[in-house]
């Protein structure tokens, strides 16, 4: 380790109390950058949670489904077609509706008849073309007769719904067979899932929304592709799980101006990082100013010094990276659970900071080492 390292480590370390506070003033930027980060993500994961959630190599769509949240439908004729074509082990028909759900707890508030708007997903409990639950406990509980399940992380709008109880659908009395775990977006705060043989009994003459495709083990992913585009009617699309997530990133990016705002965000933490960085590196130069001037009286150089400042504000920017990357861990996860929405910090997110954060701190230690370069040493006598 060389004498610069060892001697802005020493500088730092002697004074352990003042050190955590430099660290935690570098933290405040990170925590902004973090949240304004997990809302983007947390908002984007949200929107393609049906394209995530899909249990199958592609989904086939209809072509004027600009998004996931258009509801053009596609004849269930169509998608049984493909169950002909060779690689092809099932294509499993996903509906899409809106109900009416009454808050069982109503009854115990003014308004007694609350109807919140739910997402209804209705498919097969044989083959679950979603990722929504346990798949043994999930299809049982679709198998039951005048039921739905509920997902359990639904916005607390609809009151405390558990299996066994009796709640109305669009005015009618169905039992709660089970739970599931999907959650909410921007838009819709909630969803309820029913088989396919249920719902088609109360809706006989519905349409799917998109069918999502398996294949048979050892298919040539590609191949199968090109097979499926060229049986394809002109009106249907046909995409991978991957694709219709980046898809519908582009367009929730493009409907609302959210990139803008939250980049504008991550900015004002970078800076405030960067501001913050600087006033800590200032103060501990001018703190120090007399025995960085004694060493530039035993000739060492300038740029002895400035590798000392620089490596003061690495290690602030590994310190203050750590302390707010803890803090946002338990930020996002808090208010994951208030809004219900995934948010949460992710490897590649974690080093997009890690990144920014040390980039700061250098701008901001060369900013100091002008303090150093200015100490004379005459002024010591």
């Amino acid at each position: 380790m060389s004498a610069q390292v060892l001697l802005g480590l020493r500088l730092l370390w002697h004074d352990k109390l003042r050190l955590l506070s430099m660290s935690a003033s570098v933290a405040v930027g990170v925590v902004i950058i973090f949240v304004e980060l997990g809302f983007l993500w947390g908002i984007l994961d949200a929107q393609a949670l049906v394209a995530t959630l899909a249990r199958g190599q592609f989904l086939v769509m209809n072509k004027t489904r600009a998004d996931l949240h258009h509801w053009d439908k596609i004849p269930a004729a169509e998608l049984t077609l493909f169950n002909g074509v060779p690689g092809v082990a099932k294509v499993m028909p996903v509906y899409e509706d809106h109900y009416g759900l009454t808050d069982p707890d109503g009854g115990r508030t003014v308004d007694s008849h609350r109807i919140r708007r739910v997402i209804l997903y209705a498919f097969s409990p044989i083959d679950l073309p979603l990722a929504v639950g346990d798949p043994a406990p999930m299809s049982a509980a679709l198998k039951m007769a005048d039921s739905f399940v509920f997902d359990r992380w639904s916005r607390p709008i609809y009151g405390h719904i558990v299996p066994g109880m009796d709640v109305e659908l669009d005015k009618v009395p169905l039992q709660v067979s089970g739970l599931a775990t999907m959650g909410p977006d921007i838009v819709n705060d909630g969803n309820v899932f029913m088989s396919d043989t249920e719902w088609l009994k109360r809706r006989p003459d519905a349409q799917p929304i998109m069918g999502v495709v398996r294949l048979a083990p050892g298919a040539d992913v590609e191949e199968v592709r090109q097979r499926l585009l060229a049986s394809a009617p002109s009106d249907v699309t046909v995409m991978t799980p991957q694709e219709a997530r980046a898809r519908e990133n582009n367009s929730t990016l493009k409907a609302a101006p959210i990139g803008l705002l939250f980049a504008l965000g991550m900015v004002a933490g970078l800076v405030i990082g960067t501001i913050n960085c600087y006033q800590v590196l200032y103060t501990e130069v001018s703190d120090h100013l007399g025995q960085y001037a004694t060493v530039k009286a035993m000739g060492f150089s300038d740029s002895f010094l400035n590798g000392v400042i620089l490596t003061q504000a690495l290690v602030l920017s590994g310190t203050g990276f750590a302390t707010g990357l803890l803090f946002s861990i338990f930020a996002d996860a808090f208010v994951a659970w208030l809004t219900r929405l995934p948010i949460q910090v992710h490897l590649e997110s974690g080093s997009l900071v890690l990144l920014a954060v040390i980039a700061s701190c250098v701008l901001a230690g060369w900013m100091a080492v002008r303090r150093v370069e200015a100490a004379d040493p005459a002024a010591l006598y």
